[in-house]
């Protein structure tokens, strides 16, 4: 496998162009991210994802770069949808107590504007919490301070396996 990736690596290389070259840092500092524990995936690492909790507030924001963009150079809508999910699913699973855990059962994602500027960052709210499901309410807003989407979702809790 390390010399199929090594192969790999060295054609892309030589081919690279300097959008490519950012691109494959990014990818390769990702991993670093994520194996360092900075992330706690290799989504949140490849997309440099930084969290932060303010006021019942959580927040996930990302650098605008040519890893979040679509064939129009703005950011593709499923990136956007990724970031709000990661802020609303990490907040439903935060406010659990130990032995639970909560995933996405549905996602609605309303967007009002392109992801344009430098960064991007979901806010989330717990809109309920019940039982056996989590509302969150969640925001997608750019560096400029526009909304780029408004979004809820519904998470179910579970328990984990010991």
């Amino acid at each position: 496998m390390r010399e199929q990736v090594h192969k790999l690596f060295s054609e892309c290389m030589t081919r690279a162009t300097d959008e490519d070259l950012l691109i494959m840092k990014q990818l390769l500092v990702g991993i670093q991210r994520k194996n360092s524990g900075e992330n706690g995936s290799i989504i949140g690492g490849v997309f440099a994802m930084d969290r932060k909790m303010e006021d019942g507030n959580f927040e996930v924001s990302i650098p605008i770069t040519p890893v979040t963009h679509n064939s129009l150079e703005i950011v593709h809508g499923g990136v956007t949808a990724t970031l709000v999910d990661t802020a609303m699913g990490t907040l439903a699973n935060m406010i659990l107590p130990e032995g639970y855990g909560a995933v996405t059962t549905n996602l609605n994602v309303h967007y009002l504007a392109p992801g344009v500027g430098e960064r991007l960052t979901a806010h989330a709210t717990v809109v309920h919490q019940g039982s056996k499901t989590i509302v969150v309410d969640g925001k997608v807003v750019s560096s400029e301070g526009k909304i780029v989407a408004h979004s809820t979702g519904s998470f179910f809790i579970f328990r984990k396996k010991q």
